[in-house]
């Protein structure tokens, strides 16, 4: 699914009045019906339920007064407030506050008809508040009355449904213009926005549904929009095919290139995610004694060990004769960085004839020399935290936090696919940026990031590109976090690679 900026948003909306002769009118009316189209789907039968329609002076305040027109279908308890100046009202909006009016609705202004702590009262009395006060595109911090409004919704409300975006919300970034509403369902029209996946934004959302307005299905699956949300559906096309006619050559061959004395189970957890995905054969070139605890742990991993608490440049001799029987190689995990691994490491990347995934310390050495990467000619995946691609751009880590047009910027710079990881985790290449929604708070302990390296590279041996394999892993890596269930405490890392077979039967299924 497609998702877009603001400005995309309003080029769209443009094209549906100039290019299909749909006015705005018909999109607001069209709009305000979905959200109690969507109200009634959520909560059922609404015939007895009271509701407060808040409406601001732009065209989401028009959205709303065609919400409450449309709830007066259903139940007599609807009270409009519109907070702001009537006089700066759209053509739109206007002519649907006249439409209520002219229906009887109970319609107020603030300051006018009710006052603050009289709008605190039916607030409290609602059993749902809808939110229709600010729109996309604001700019600058919630001002009063609004944001004296808003207070009051978060303090007494039940149920909030939120029109189009959660009212405070900077519609490109999802950050808090000083005060937002903190919504249980929004309603979205045509297209989601990148307020409704990135953070603090995506959690003040609460239900995300997004409605069918009448936007051209051309328009809403323009090629010109390179932004989108992975799928299940998009992740059932990607998976391996797995044939009954087949052996472990025909799956693949991963390199794991990790490991070290005093990080030994990051390798072991790389390893057994790159099986678990699919890979036929698996071959780990680490530090002694790493290769006995993988064996032990695994023992269809093909373990080789270097004598040394971590590997040294005369060890990249090694790697590159291993390299030679493998499909696809990921290297970093627990590798540590120092001066001999850092040797090691550019060696390694000065010789690359295979597929790349570059995680953990792997990242941290490439940090000391980005140069590198515009000497590889192969498919290189970048999976950092927001720390490790804070020191791959030289920024702090409140800069590069979600920031997707960073990432953007160094994928296209260098060529590469980078998997920002957090909560929501963008994956950047040269042909678009996807937005994963899948996960838990279980994946935020150490560990988590090898396993997902690990499955990135094992969709790569498989033969999947680089793209396709990190949005088809990373999605795969939060479903699986899904699939656990406990009373007690969070999922141990271990835990997650057991249920990484089970995400995969969900999305074949």
């Amino acid at each position: 699914m497609k998702i877009v900026t603001e400005q995309e948003m309003r080029k769209i909306d443009k094209a549906c009045s100039e290019q299909f002769g749909i006015p705005p009118s018909i999109l607001m009316e069209r709009a305000g019906l979905s959200v109690v189209l969507a109200i009634e789907q959520e909560l059922g039968d609404i015939t007895n339920s009271s509701f407060l329609v808040l409406c601001g002076p732009g065209n989401n305040g028009g959205d709303g007064f065609v919400v409450a027109r449309d709830l007066l279908e259903y139940t007599d308890y609807v009270t409009t407030v519109l907070v702001g100046d009537e006089a700066k009202l759209s053509e739109e909006s206007l002519t649907n506050l006249s439409r209520l009016r002219a229906i009887g609705a109970d319609v107020r202004k603030l300051g006018n008809d009710v006052t603050l702590n009289e709008l605190a009262e039916l607030v409290k009395s609602a059993d749902v508040v809808v939110d229709a006060l600010l729109g996309v595109g604001i700019k600058g911090e919630v001002r009063d009355p609004i944001a004296e409004v808003m207070k009051l919704v978060n303090l007494y409300s039940r149920y909030v449904v939120s029109v189009d975006v959660p009212s405070g919300l900077e519609t490109d970034t999802g950050a808090i213009l000083g005060i937002a509403i903190k919504a249980d369902m929004t309603v979205t029209f045509g297209l989601p926005k990148l307020c409704h996946v990135l953070y603090p934004g995506r959690e003040l959302c609460g239900k995300l549904k997004v409605a069918s307005i009448g936007i051209p299905r051309f328009l809403r699956e323009s090629k010109q929009i390179t932004r989108q949300i992975i799928t299940k559906q998009m992740v059932k096309k990607i998976l391996p095919r797995r044939v009954k006619d087949s052996h472990k050559g025909s799956y693949g061959k991963v390199l794991v290139i990790a490991g070290s004395r005093d990080y030994p189970g990051a390798a072991v957890l790389t390893s057994i995610a790159a099986l678990r995905v699919g890979c036929g054969y698996l071959q780990l070139l680490t530090c002694s004694p790493v290769d006995v605890m993988a064996i032990a742990k695994e023992p269809g991993i093909v373990a080789h060990a270097v004598n040394h608490d971590h590997f040294i440049k005369e060890d990249s001799q090694i790697a590159l004769k291993m390299m030679e029987n493998a499909d696809a190689i990921v290297i970093g995990p627990g590798m540590t960085c120092n001066s001999d691994t850092s040797e090691f490491f550019e060696r390694i990347m000065a010789n690359l004839t295979k597929p790349v995934v570059i995680d953990a310390d792997g990242l941290n050495c490439l940090a000391q020399n980005l140069q590198i990467l515009r000497k590889v000619s192969v498919p290189i995946v970048l999976t950092p935290h927001p720390g490790e691609f804070a020191r791959l751009v030289g920024k702090n880590i409140d800069e590069v936090r979600y920031n997707y047009k960073l990432a953007e910027e160094f994928a296209n710079k260098y060529n590469v696919t980078v998997v920002l990881k957090s909560a929501t985790t963008l994956i950047s290449t040269v042909d678009g940026m996807f937005f994963n929604l899948t996960g838990n708070t279980s994946l935020s302990k150490a560990g988590t990031g090898d396993v997902l390296a690990g499955m990135i590279v094992g969709m790569i041996a498989q033969g999947v590109d680089a793209k396709n394999a990190s949005v088809c892993a990373v999605y795969l890596h939060g479903l699986s976090a899904e699939h656990y269930s406990s009373s007690e405490g969070t999922m141990l890392t271990s835990e997650l690679l057991d249920l990484i077979p089970y995400a995969i039967k969900e999305v074949e299924s």
